[in-house]
């Protein structure tokens, strides 16, 4: 198992689950993808047909349901079936995960059986935002984006940040997108998966470093690369968007709006605004950047949005801070960080990524939480002692959340996405990476088989010349 929920008590007896099982369910669990999962998860020896229920519940069987008390979701199991009881739509998608953690195959007399041990769980998320950030590279194919969405599915996160670089097709702008980027069509119904399996997509795009929708160390520019009469639309170097310009603001304006009508009703977006390289820290400067934050924190908040940044445009490496821990902070003093903190608007909500912080607390929260900003801190896969020291940070200080990165290195990070999700449940101790891969590896042939493809399997396409 992955998840040890909170409040678990095992009583005796399991429950075989029929070949054929039938369930009662709130209509958000009658999806297409939720049977696939039942189906795969049962290593294919069980279907799963699911008629509308009113209540949100999850029953197979004879069961009855437990008492919510004070937990977001509770599971029944025992000799004559299941049950789950939620308090809403999201806890449910994530008590079903929970149940799936829970089988197991054994040998029956007519071949594979799966089967669940009687248990009576009551259980509820350690953080309440469990975002996870993907990045979708030219290099990225359709299938991983989606395997990666059922992957976070089944790990319990609530959100996805999906940041295009240079892979969708906009309408305001053709030079925004490779040749080979995908269209509004082909990522919707990923989409629309992703929002079955309980998780909210927030849109990204950079509006002002990393404009050129490319890693600084390749050199690649989406835009001028393929048309350099659009200079003016961006920094002397071609790094950041030139966002003093009005051309410039109504062009990120049409993409904001073509984002926001991809992915749906949702809660954020976000605007990345880190590492603006030779950005000069005048007062002029500085208040252009944080009203134009502030302008399009207004303009979202009418569609009930709040705006993420990232947040190392906003530090100062400070004295005091701990020696061990390497921070990433790009404010020149410590009064230019004083008077851009306190330009933002406080429905602004600041993403801390501090990736070499290995010691607990990661104390660059501060700055922001100290002047009343929601912070979410971002680990990525640099190490177990860098995961557990954003983590503990986040359930000790109260944090609202937190956003795993990824990044360009899936090839060898896919176990530090699996290890942050049960982060958000169960607690901060930090695998062995053993353990992590094998966790991971099985995971990842449920929610997507690969039936036999060599370069589906696993989360490295090839072992040869790997990352590792």
């Amino acid at each position: 198992m992955i998840f040890h929920p909170r409040d678990t008590v095992n009583t005796s007896g399991k429950f075989d689950l029929p070949r054929e099982a039938y369930a009662t369910a709130h209509p958000c669990l009658n999806k297409d993808i939720i049977k696939e999962f039942w189906h795969n998860f049962t290593f294919g020896s069980s279907t799963l047909s699911i008629r509308d229920g009113k209540e949100l519940i999850f029953k197979v069987g004879d069961a009855s349901a437990l008492p919510l008390d004070s937990c977001d979701y509770s599971i029944n199991v025992d000799n004559s079936g299941i049950c789950i009881l939620a308090k809403d739509e999201k806890s449910l998608a994530q008590g079903y995960m929970t149940l799936l953690d829970r089988f197991y195959a054994t040998d029956g007399d007519d071949g594979l059986l799966t089967v669940i041990d009687c248990c009576k769980i009551k259980d509820k998320p350690a953080v309440t935002n469990r975002m996870v950030h993907f990045c979708v590279f030219p290099e990225t194919e359709l299938w991983e984006l989606q395997r990666f969405i059922r992957f976070c599915g089944a790990l319990k996160y609530t959100h996805i940040v999906l940041e295009f670089w240079g892979m969708l097709r906009y309408d305001c702008l053709k030079e925004l997108s490779w040749k080979n980027a995908f269209t509004k069509e082909q990522i919707k119904p990923l989409i629309m998966e992703a929002n079955d399996l309980g998780l909210e997509i927030i849109p990204m795009f950079n509006q002002w470093g990393h404009a050129s929708a490319g890693r600084v160390m390749h050199g690649k520019h989406v835009v001028l690369d393929q048309n350099p009469a659009l200079q003016t639309y961006f920094s002397e170097d071609g790094w950041c968007w030139d966002i003093r310009k009005p051309k410039v603001k109504a062009l990120l304006r049409q993409i904001r709006n073509e984002l926001t009508d991809l992915c749906g009703r949702g809660s954020y977006f976000h605007i990345g605004c880190d590492e603006a390289y030779n950005f000069k820290f005048t007062k002029e400067n500085m208040d252009m950047i944080s009203g134009f934050i502030n302008e399009v924190s207004d303009e979202m908040s009418q569609q009930n949005r709040r705006v993420i940044v990232w947040g190392d445009m906003f530090l100062y490496r400070h004295p005091h801070y701990n020696s061990r821990n390497s921070y990433t902070c790009n404010c020149p003093t410590k009064e230019a960080e004083e008077y851009m903190l306190k330009s933002l608007s406080r429905k602004v909500v600041v993403a801390d990524w501090q990736y070499d912080a290995r010691e607990k607390p990661v104390e660059t929260v501060s700055a922001f939480t100290k002047d009343g900003l929601d912070c979410l801190l971002c680990p990525w896969d640099r190490g177990g002692a860098m995961t557990n020291a954003s983590l503990s940070t986040v359930r000790e200080q109260s944090l609202m959340g937190f956003m795993h990165t990824t990044w360009h290195t899936l090839s060898r990070g896919m176990p530090y996405v699996l290890i942050t999700a049960v982060g958000g449940f169960d607690g901060v101790e930090i695998w062995g990476i053993t353990a992590m891969c094998t966790h991971t590896a099985s995971l990842l042939r449920k929610v997507m088989p690969v039936k036999g493809d060599y370069r589906k399997a696993g989360w490295s396409k090839f072992q040869v010349d790997s990352l590792w």
